[in-house]
């Protein structure tokens, strides 16, 4: 795509350094396709450009290219090896001695023809003939995300991580990566004794939780923490009941492994619902109190947990900061189960890359835990990475404060009814068919509403702004695939790949083969930021420029040849959107 360009002109500028006999430090393709300037104007054809100043500073040119006399006599002898035997097939080589820097421009035929071709050759992978991607290293990637509480209903606490965290894991797979997807669940702990006294003092059996069992136990387990509140002896029993789970009591581990199978199985309809799925469950019970204590027993070899009078053990990351690993009482905490689950990790996956998918407030946590995975001498501690984020504000429905996906998803179908309700039909009116159709868009305007954001940053949530048919939001982009799909079926031409792209001379159809042509270079840019609001905003610019295209380029009303080559940039518009959404984790629709 337009990298592919930007490869040929780096390779030849350095066959061109070398037979001009510049001086040279270090010159190869990746120091300098970052010199090759893309030229965004919309008025013209794509255009590279290399300032040789920027040459210099690189040290790309030596000091022998100094002063400006000597920079326009290297940019002439450059262009003069062009011109004879250096020509890059489709682009046009022009010095500019004013700027001191070379323009390169594409022809629009052999771009055009490149970026169709490519696009749907192979719909469900053509960035990866890239070059670009291609530079990439593969990775064995790790990703830890979503990670709810089990016997309680996603809360939408949990949505930016399960967002985010798949995003990043689709990200990495449509590199070719190797990528495990890990939902750490809240497992473990004193809760589930206070969940098995309200089991119990309900005289609940298995037949019970058939049907609506997360609604079942989480209100159980409400009204119990509320009768703990009241009368302090049931937390005394809640925890004698986790002590047995600890020791190993094969008639209290049985209900816990009951609750953890209907809370998984009612979690993955959730994650259904949301494009999101999982590899393995793991959990907090994974790493008892006996993975803690080798924890533990491994620190105090390397002499880097300290005791303290009042018998807590610390990590000192600073004489400033320091972090409890065992409590006074002798019992372990979180942090010593994320440094067994760590160890485990790499044991079992060897990974490259290993990601945290939590909220910022756990900066601290995260930094204690590569700390100290470093420091008992583990290198791969270096590919350990929290990916951090924001909180929503105002993500409530109009009932009140409820904030479980069910009621967000409920609550957006109602207002986009309501919406639909109040429009008055016209071609741009949104027409949802079906209940399984309002729901994806609905979830489509949760994702993208979501992610349009710098993912770091707290942002207000608005159901009016998220389910707006128009401007940037989820509907949009559903909206301008399906009008493509539609397109296709309605305008009387039959697709094909041969068609000839000769014919596609307008400005609209160059601007959108250009659009299409940078979408492997911004997929890089996204992964090398972990940054969807980087793809979400692509997107939401080639839905521009197809929205215009569209208008100015008729399929229908024109000549076979010329509706055919139409159709194919079209075509491949659609695929390159539909690409961008699934990366995202949102499900293009064909029908609205």
């Amino acid at each position: 795509m337009a990298y592919k360009f930007r490869s040929l002109i780096s390779n030849k500028i350095i066959q061109a350094l070398e037979h001009a006999s510049q001086g040279r430090k270090g010159v190869n393709s990746s120091t300098l396709i970052p010199c090759i300037q893309v030229e965004q104007r919309s008025n013209i054809l794509p255009e590279f450009r290399v300032s040789l100043k920027r040459l210099q500073q690189r040290g790309i040119l030596t000091s022998s290219a100094v002063s400006r006399e000597n920079l326009l006599k290297c940019a002439s002898s450059l262009v003069e090896k062009f011109d004879t035997d250096m020509t890059i097939p489709g682009v046009y080589v022009i010095a500019d001695k004013a700027d001191i820097r070379i323009n390169f421009k594409v022809n629009s035929d052999q771009l055009v023809a490149d970026v169709i071709d490519i696009t749907t050759l192979k719909p469900d992978s053509f960035w990866r003939s890239s070059a670009y991607i291609d530079h990439l290293p593969y990775e064995r990637v790790v990703a830890d995300y979503s990670s709810p509480n089990i016997a309680k209903p996603f809360h939408v606490g949990h949505l930016r991580s399960t967002i985010i965290g798949n995003f990043i894991c689709n990200l990495h797979a449509a590199f070719g990566h190797q990528v495990t997807r890990i939902n750490y669940l809240g497992d473990w702990g004193t809760q589930f004794g206070i969940l098995k006294y309200g089991f119990d003092a309900h005289n609940m059996t298995e037949k019970d939780l058939e049907e609506d069992a997360m609604k079942k136990l989480y209100e159980v387990y409400v009204w119990a923490s509320q009768k703990a509140e009241e009368d302090p002896s049931i937390h005394i029993q809640a925890q004698e009941i986790f002590s047995k789970m600890e020791q190993g009591d094969e008639d209290t581990l049985k209900i816990w492994d009951l609750f953890r199978r209907v809370s998984i199985k009612d979690l993955s309809r959730t994650y259904g619902c949301l494009n999101v799925m999982f590899d393995e469950f793991h959990g907090e019970s994974m790493y008892p109190a006996s993975k803690c204590q080798e924890v533990v027993d491994m620190m105090e070899a390397k002499g880097i947990l300290h005791t303290l009078d009042d018998g807590r053990k610390i990590f000192e990351m600073n004489p400033k900061q320091r972090v409890t690993v065992v409590k006074s009482d002798g019992s372990s905490i979180y942090l010593s189960r994320d440094i067994a689950g760590a160890i485990d990790r790499q044991n079992k996956y060897e990974f490259t890359r290993s990601y945290y998918v939590v909220d910022s407030s756990q900066t601290d946590h995260f930094l204690a835990l590569f700390s100290i995975v470093h420091q008992l001498g583990f290198d791969w501690a270096v590919n350990m990475r929290h990916i951090k984020f924001g909180r929503i504000q105002g993500m409530s429905t109009r009932k009140g404060t409820a904030v479980f996906l069910r009621d967000l998803i409920d609550e957006a179908q109602a207002v986009m009814k309501k919406k639909q309700e109040e429009t008055d039909t016209t071609r741009a009116s949104l027409h949802l068919s079906g209940h399984e159709t309002a729901e994806r868009v609905a979830v489509s305007s949760i994702l993208i509403g979501d992610m349009k954001q710098r993912r770091q940053r707290d942002y207000d949530f608005s159901w009016d702004k998220a389910l707006q048919s128009r401007g940037d939001t989820g509907v949009k982009m559903q909206y301008v695939h399906c009008r493509l799909m539609n397109l296709q079926k309605n305008c009387g031409v039959e697709y094909t790949q041969k068609a000839n792209t000769r014919y596609l001379t307008e400005m609209a159809a160059i601007n959108l083969v250009r659009e299409i042509a940078r979408f492997d270079e911004v997929l890089v840019e996204t992964y090398n930021e972990l940054e969807p609001c980087i793809l979400v905003n692509y997107l939401f610019k080639l839905c521009g420029v197809i929205n215009a295209a569209i208008k100015q380029l008729q399929v229908k009303s024109s000549t076979l040849e010329l509706a055919k080559a139409r159709l194919a940039l079209f075509v491949s518009a659609r695929v390159t959107l539909a690409a961008g959404m699934r990366i995202l984790g949102v499900e293009p629709l064909n029908d609205m």
